[in-house]
């Protein structure tokens, strides 16, 4: 389960970094916004799994 939660905030952020890297924006939003939907993800993850 640690493992799949990392990964998934991990995949997530780093589509975030690579939207950052391709966009002219000043703040890196992307990140941001990637590590957000990793991290809700990844508790989505453990509840489902908790809830069998």
């Amino acid at each position: 389960m640690a493992f799949s939660m990392a990964g998934s905030i991990g995949i997530c952020v780093w589509l975030g970094r690579r939207w950052d890297q391709q966009s002219t924006q000043s703040a890196p939003i992307g990140t941001l916004i990637g590590g957000v939907l990793g991290t809700l993800f990844a508790i989505w993850l453990v509840i489902k799994e908790l809830s069998k």
